[in-house]
């Protein structure tokens, strides 16, 4: 979690990988959608604006109930994430698995 570039009083855990800042859900939007963004297929900001603006609150992590398998090819691997967890996230988990099984 971070503080937002534009409300630095709010905690948040939207964050814009190609900037590398922080935003909350008033301030979420892309804030280059015509540069090309390598982040871009895996941003929860760009297609929450897709979508029309349809923002997902902030869930605190102690309310977070919900969790999903998220699955990886080609390496098969399979986790178990919480609501609200960001794809990059997910990623980082699944690979720190590996090296934990690994030992």
């Amino acid at each position: 979690m971070g503080k937002c570039v534009n409300h630095p009083d709010r905690e948040t855990h939207f964050v814009c990988l190609k900037h590398n800042v922080y935003m909350c859900c008033d301030c979420l939007h892309c804030r280059d959608p015509k540069i090309h963004c390598k982040f871009r297929s895996s941003c929860p900001i760009w297609f929450m604006e897709k979508r029309g603006g349809d923002h997902i609150d902030e869930i605190p992590a102690s309310k977070q109930q919900r969790s999903y398998q998220v699955f990886f090819k080609p390496d098969a691997k399979n986790i178990s994430v919480a609501e609200g967890t960001t794809p990059l996230e997910a990623a980082i988990a699944a690979d720190s698995l590996s090296f934990d099984q690994g030992r």
